[in-house]
């Protein structure tokens, strides 16, 4: 009780109801509190029905048909009314004719029942002809088996429905054309017998079993609005007279049942209705369970077989699973690899190999595969094409009496497997209704059969994968010699390997020292310490990076090194390690010495050209996001986990930093994010801490350590080029040859000569905005930005020599043209390109016109590439020099890519002999070894001894010591370089005129 205070006094008052609801009303959040905290679930049901009634109540009322159909759908039993009694039927004889037949038509008009309809159909007729009892059978089946049953039997005026409804087992079956019923059905005419027994298709077994004499018998068809017969009704024994039907009586009956066709058709049609609505539901509900079972195939077939019993009342269910998906229609292309078997009140069981191959029921099966068809039989022996299928061999003792087979299906249309349900319950037949429900059944089983099996072959495939990765893991990883071997070597100072250069040379390092290199460099950041990275975990995951690159020309372990070290200058001599932590810092380093991992020598458009499996895993970055997969790979293997003391935040972080850094080097996310960074160059942006800001950074950086190349000396410049250029042009060979496409230029062989053309192109549009950027942000990288400005200005000058010759050796350049720029140009010869396009014309004169002029070439006391010396030539040329120029012009173009090829060896040879004169190893004379295949004559001079074969070069070379390496490895490119990097030796060509020149 709750107590009420006044203010003069306080005292108790019992609590009323209204004073509850008054108080609760005032207090709603109360209510609610006691609800959620108190109330049981039964009241919270409750008071959830009693809303959504309210709720319901307050809408629309729905049609009397909506409503019937809702409560049978729900189970609810319709209130049958009970037949008229006699009183009843004293009321309705009281009415006039009209009167009576205007009752009993509105009685059955909004029926929809079916069975009550029929009860009401005959109680009326009943009465309306005043017989004794009657009977009504409907039509069922195919149009060419029809057949009628009994719906309701001797129904007289105080018999109730459900004494005269016939349920399923009780049914008389009549084929139409047999007996009363059944002529009367095949005909669409009436009968009217006097004498029942006069009758030959009266049988009198009924009567004598039940006792009842039947004199007279009015049998009438029930038609529907199209004249189609669904059911016969028929009266027996007229109660007054000489229990003859009169024609009035006959014209009563016919007129009644003309409405009562239209009713009972309504009435089917809703029965049928609701008949779909439940199969529908069922099937649905057996998709749902169907579903469920995913991981096993046997399960999945046993729920099928359970629920087809429960579904198609049969005795009997086989399935039979195909070892794969029937793509032909031959026998002995068709195998079943599995059979599941279940008997009604049996245990489901799997069938033996023999079963499969020869029982009878695997025939049917077989026979279905093949043709891809329903099989219905009801009876057996009537189909003369499958019955010799079917007989038994005295090893079943299954009795086999009817047998409905459908096949199973894919989402592709080919079969899996098929469905047997044998023996409808009851003795009846498998009609066509049953066939729609067992059609749409397998599929829902197709489906669940296929998503099992891909499930299973996922499982299969993801342990198949599991193995090959353990043995890739066994491969890929470094061998523990290799590891010891590399661990017990003292790791060189970093300015021994002048790892602080931006002029940085890789060429002068053998493979292992490249490795050491690398570890120098994370012990220089201190990373090994602060992280507690043990050295041969850091030695190990090296190697293992390294044997994880391939052998392609360019994008391999030695650019991945050349990548690092940029980056590491970047970090230490630009002095950008003061604004990354430790965990950034070894996030870029590992991220520069894995971004190209298992590089294939192609970009991303080509592995989308030859439908790669790369380009289905990823969208978007395709090989970036395998290089990164790659990288994670082998930190995941066992013994390289570099990161395997950080804690779970950092070791995320950090892989976050390694991913988004490798991600960086796609030059299409560079040109998304390039003008964000502007923006922030342009504002003088000095802040870089916050996150976004400083991952844009990285990326850039991870970009311009990429492309470091193109800021090298010329002469490493060149050698990298010539190798972009090389793996670039074995892609596009691929795509011409193999794809038969035509690559884009960059790719394309035939326009090597455009390769100055192209690097001009690619530095302007990427390189030197980037390089630009940079220097801003920090002046000390402006050496990557001066280096890059240096060697566009050298690309431009081999662009426009090569411009000028193909201007000069046009077909469409005029004897006048070319007299007139012969007399007006003074050819100037650099020291440094030895050949201009100038020089190419006067020693191409020498050869063809074989002249007297005279070539001087000064030999210059210093070496320096600031000083040209001059040729003079005859300006004077004759015009039948000029056309036989033309004439020779294929021996001419020949010669000139000699002479092109051959540029880049002098200049080499000018650098080589430079830095040898400088050297201070007295003891060792110099020795000249051309990085270009080209084979130069020996240059002979009196301060050079005669120069050494190439392999005694070589191990000459190699007794170098590492600090005079170093001083020369700007320029000094040994042979193992070229040997890692895998360029191709083309056949030497023949001496050239350049070659007596030199």
């Amino acid at each position: 009780m709750f107590k009420t205070t006044d203010n003069s006094s306080q005292h108790q008052q019992p609590l009323s109801e209204e004073i509850v609801a008054r108080y609760l009303a005032r207090k709603p959040n109360f209510l609610k509190r006691w609800f959620k905290d108190n109330a049981p679930n039964d009241l919270l049901q409750e008071c959830i029905r009693i809303k959504e009634q309210k709720d319901y109540l307050a809408k629309p009322r729905t049609s009397l048909t909506h409503e019937m159909f809702n409560n049978i759908v729900q189970g609810h039993r319709l209130s049958r009314e009970l037949p008229p009694t006699s009183s009843q039927a004293v009321d309705y004889m009281s009415l006039d004719e009209h009167e009576l037949f205007f009752e009993l038509i509105r009685d059955i008009a909004n029926e929809l029942n079916v069975d009550v309809a029929c009860h009401k159909i005959l109680t009326n007729v009943s009465i309306l002809t005043n017989s004794d009892r009657g009977s009504l059978f409907l039509a069922r089946g195919p149009k060419d088996s029809r057949y009628l049953i009994s719906k309701l039997f001797d129904v007289t005026a105080g018999s109730t429905l459900e004494q005269s409804l016939h349920k399923e087992d009780q049914q008389i079956i009549i084929p139409f054309g047999k007996g009363i019923a059944g002529h009367v059905a095949s005909t669409k005419e009436y009968i009217n017998i006097p004498d029942a027994y006069e009758d030959p298709r009266f049988n009198k077994e009924v009567d004598n079993k039940t006792g009842y004499r039947t004199h007279s018998i009015c049998c009438m068809p029930i038609l529907n609005r199209d004249n189609v017969v669904i059911g016969v009704a028929q009266l027996i024994n007229k109660k007054t007279g000489t229990h003859e039907f009169t024609t009035k009586d006959i014209n009563v009956f016919r007129n009644y049942l003309t409405f009562c066709g239209l009713g009972l058709s309504n009435a089917q049609l809703f029965e049928l209705s609701i008949q779909e609505y439940k199969k529908n539901q069922l099937l649905l509900n057996l998709a749902r369970n169907l579903f469920r079972e995913q991981d096993d195939l046997e399960r999945l077939v046993q729920k099928i077989t359970t629920e087809s019993q429960g579904l198609m009342q049969c005795a009997r269910c086989c399935v039979y699973i195909l070892d794969r998906p029937a793509t032909s229609n031959k026998v002995e292309d068709i195998h079943f690899s599995k059979g599941f078997d279940m008997i009604y009140g049996e245990e489901f069981k799997v069938t033996t190999n023999d079963f499969l191959e020869n029982s009878r029921y695997a025939k049917i099966a077989y026979h279905v595969v093949i043709t891809m068809e329903t099989v219905n039989l009801n009876e057996i022996t009537n189909n003369q094409a499958l019955a010799h299928l079917l007989i038994s061999k005295g090893d079943d003792a299954f009795e086999l009496r009817n047998i409905l087979c459908v096949p199973i299906m894919d989402g592709d249309g080919h079969v899996i497997g098929v469905c047997q349900v044998m023996n409808k319950l009851n003795g009846r037949i498998f009609t066509e209704d049953d066939v729609a429900i067992i059609e749409a059944f397998s599929v829902f089983c197709g489906l669940g059969i296929h998503n099992t099996r891909q499930y299973e072959n996922v499982v299969r495939l993801t342990a198949k994968q599991n193995v090959a990765f353990e043995v890739l893991s066994y491969h890929v990883i470094a061998s523990d010699e290799d590891v010891q071997r590399i661990s017990q070597i003292s790791v060189p100072e970093a300015n021994q390997l002048r790892l602080y250069a931006w002029e940085f040379n890789d060429m002068v390092l053998t493979d292992d020292e490249t490795v050491m290199a690398s570890v120098r460099m994370f012990m220089e950041l201190d990373l090994l310490k602060k992280l507690r990275i043990p050295q041969d975990v850091m030695c190990r995951w090296i190697l293992s990076v390294k044997k994880n690159y391939r052998p392609v020309i360019y994008h391999n372990w030695r650019h991945a090194f050349n990548v690092a070290q940029t980056m590491f200058s970047m970090l230490t001599v630009g002095g950008l390690n003061i604004c990354m932590s430790d965990l950034e810092c070894i996030g870029l380093l590992v991220a520069c010495l894995s971004h190209d991992l298992d590089h294939r020598g192609t970009n991303n458009a080509f592995q989308a050209k030859v439908d790669a499996p790369l380009a289905k895993l990823y969208t978007t970055s395709t090989l970036e996001h395998h290089h990164f997969d790659q990288c994670i790979m082998i930190l995941q293997t066992e013994g390289n986990n570099i990161l395997q003391t950080l804690s779970p935040d950092d070791y995320k972080l950090t892989v976050h930093y390694i991913e988004s850094a490798i991600l960086s080097t796609d030059l299409a996310l560079y040109f998304r994010k390039r003008g964000e960074f502007q923006k922030l160059v342009e504002v003088n942006e000095k802040q870089w801490n916050e996150p976004g800001k400083k991952e844009l950074l990285r990326g850039m950086m991870m970009t311009a350590c990429d492309v470091a190349a193109i800021c090298k000396p010329w002469e490493i410049q060149q050698v990298v080029a010539k190798l972009v250029a090389s793996e670039f042009f074995q892609q596009g060979d691929i795509e011409r040859n193999q794809l038969h496409v035509e690559p884009i230029p960059m790719m394309d062989r035939a326009k090597k000569d455009e390769l100055p053309k192209m690097q001009v192109g690619f530095i302007d549009s990427i390189c030197l905005p980037l390089y630009k950027m940079l220097s801003e942000v920090d002046p000390e990288l402006n050496p990557l930005y001066e280096g890059c400005k240096r060697n566009r200005d050298n690309w431009e000058k081999l662009q426009e020599e090569h411009d000028k010759l193909k201007s000069l050796w046009s077909e469409n350049t005029s004897q006048e043209t070319l007299q007139k720029s012969v007399d007006t140009s003074k050819i100037v010869v650099s020291q440094k390109n030895l050949t201009s396009s100038q020089s190419d014309m006067a020693t191409l004169i020498k050869v063809t016109k074989n002249n007297n002029e005279n070539v001087s070439i000064k030999e210059p006391t210093t070496i320096n590439r600031e000083q040209q010396t001059t040729i003079a030539t005859n300006s004077s040329i004759d015009p039948i020099l000029i056309a036989t120029i033309h004439a020779n012009k294929g021996a001419i173009d020949t010669i000139r890519g000699q002479i092109t090829e051959l540029r880049h060896d002098v200049d080499q040879l000018r650098a080589q002999i430079h830095n040898r004169k400088r050297s201070t190893i007295s003891s060792n004379p110099p020795i000249i070894i051309p990085s270009s295949p080209t084979n130069l004559p020996p240059i002979n001079s009196s301060s050079s001894p005669p120069p050494l074969p190439v392999s005694a070069a070589m191990n000459n070379t190699r007794r170098i010591s590492k600090s005079n390496a170093q001083n020369g490895n700007q320029s000094s490119f040994s042979h193992h370089h070229h040997h890692h990097h895998h360029v191709e030796q083309p056949e030497t060509p023949g001496r050239s005129s350049v070659c007596n020149l030199i």
